[in-house]
């Protein structure tokens, strides 16, 4: 296909170029796990041919007088040795191309920002870079036809959104004050861990229980974080927003962002509801939400606010500032996200030679990400918290259904340690100071 000169942002994607310049930058890791070690240069042979093949991947984030827009980069990106934070931000400078495939070892990671991708755009870029340096590593053939390609690789870089934008099905959102995590932060060294799970077990947990497994994991994280409220934060609903593929419901080849938010909301109460109901009420939430029409309407609101008059017309520091605004509203009204990729099949010509496949995400809260391989079901998750008492109840959930899982962590031993001890000085200084309020108002009565 010829490549475009520039191209514009998809409604997304402008969202997230508001963030560019500041730390907040949210970038989608997916990583496969070789069993042998990785030939740089088998990669990189790879990694050409990926570009030649989606070209709107290999772009810089340019700067405009009402938008930011995007312009394929000068020079040719080369596979790197790992170095950087996992998820460290990709936008840098006018020339930073917005995605690098790095190699540590036996894993392979591909980096994508989310101003130029969604999760399920990003995973067709990796899975094609898997299946090249597949054929490039072990001279297995990559059949192309039998991994998603088709003829319309024109429409790979279209803004699916303006395609199938329709004032007239606008609806809006409900809103609710939902329940927020609290406690220590460390943005600028976030934790993430990789929690590996025995597929065919949890499955079968799923189905007995008459759900799906994105439905039961969704369930387990709302237990994880119902078991840390305090009883008066119990009367506010915990509210998790759900990513949705509008490429199912609309006519779209698009690599570019293009998916919907389904809100699942659970009200914890007084009394703890066992997971088995919070599951079904889940499936239930997911079946009513997860409809063409209903993410329709979300996904024209949400267009139609980047096209009003004044937001088009204003300039681009004012739109970054008016963007980054709304994208830290929008943080507030929800307690966690929980994605699901499924099961991940990669191309025959480098399946066998891998022993796993994580997705990971930039966060500026806690984050899920679900995808299976093979017989393991991974479970990336992202945190600015110090403390981990969601994960570590999350994963007692599983281990109390006899289900044995592996935690993978970013920090060594020593770092735990360290972030645990400043955790528990920071908690400890917190109800330190509840209880001096508490006295001094009982003085004052």
């Amino acid at each position: 296909m010829a490549h475009a000169d520039w191209y514009r942002l998809d409604n997304i994607g402008k969202f997230y170029s508001a963030e560019a310049a500041s730390s907040r930058q949210t970038v989608f890791r997916f990583s496969a796990i070789m069993t042998d070690a990785v030939d740089e240069n088998a990669l990189q042979r790879a990694l050409e041919r990926t570009i030649e093949r989606y070209p709107s991947f290999n772009v810089c984030l340019r700067s405009g007088l009402f938008w930011h827009y995007l312009e394929p980069a000068k020079t040719a990106v080369r596979v790197q040795p790992e170095t950087l934070p996992v998820c460290f931000g990709l936008h840098t400078g006018p020339h930073s191309v917005l995605f690098r495939v790095v190699w540590f070892a036996e894993r392979i990671s591909l980096e994508v920002s989310h101003m130029i991708s969604d999760g399920r755009g990003s995973l067709r870029f990796f899975r094609t870079l898997m299946g090249f340096y597949g054929e490039e590593r072990y001279a297995t053939p990559f059949e192309e036809a039998d991994h998603g390609f088709d003829e319309e690789r024109e429409r790979q870089a279209e803004d699916s959104f303006g395609q199938h934008y329709d004032p007239s099905k606008s609806a809006a959102t409900p809103s609710e004050r939902p329940y927020r995590l609290s406690g220590p932060r460390d943005a600028a060294l976030p934790t993430f861990l990789e929690y590996h799970l025995p597929a065919n077990e949890v499955h079968a947990w799923a189905k007995s229980l008459g759900v799906s497994v994105t439905s039961l994991i969704i369930a387990a994280v709302i237990c994880a974080i119902r078991a840390g409220m305090n009883p008066a934060d119990r009367t506010r609903p915990i509210r998790l927003d759900v990513p949705v593929d509008l490429r199912q419901f609309f006519d779209s080849a698009t690599l570019r962002n293009f998916f919907g938010l389904a809100f699942v909301s659970y009200l914890p109460g007084s009394v703890d509801e066992p997971l088995e109901a919070i599951a079904a009420n889940v499936q239930q939430q997911i079946a009513s939400k997860c409809t063409a029409s209903a993410m329709e309407g979300r996904m024209n609101r949400m267009i139609g606010l980047e096209k009003n008059v004044g937001l088009r017309l204003a300039p681009l520091f004012l739109k970054d500032l008016a963007l980054d605004a709304a994208a830290r509203i929008a943080e507030r009204d929800v307690t966690t996200t929980v994605s699901s990729l499924g099961r991940i099949d990669l191309p025959a010509s480098v399946a066998s030679h891998v022993s796993g496949v994580s997705v990971l995400t930039a966060t500026t809260g806690l984050n899920f990400i679900a995808c299976t391989f093979g017989n393991d079901l991974c479970v990336g998750i992202s945190t600015v918290f110090k403390r981990l008492d969601v994960v570590r109840e999350l994963c007692r959930l599983f281990s109390a259904q006899g289900i044995a899982g592996r935690i993978d962590l970013n920090h060594d031993a020593t770092e735990v340690d360290r972030r645990l001890r400043e955790a528990e000085f920071d908690e400890r200084l917190k109800q330190l100071g509840a209880k001096g309020r508490k006295e001094e108002d009982h003085a004052t009565l």
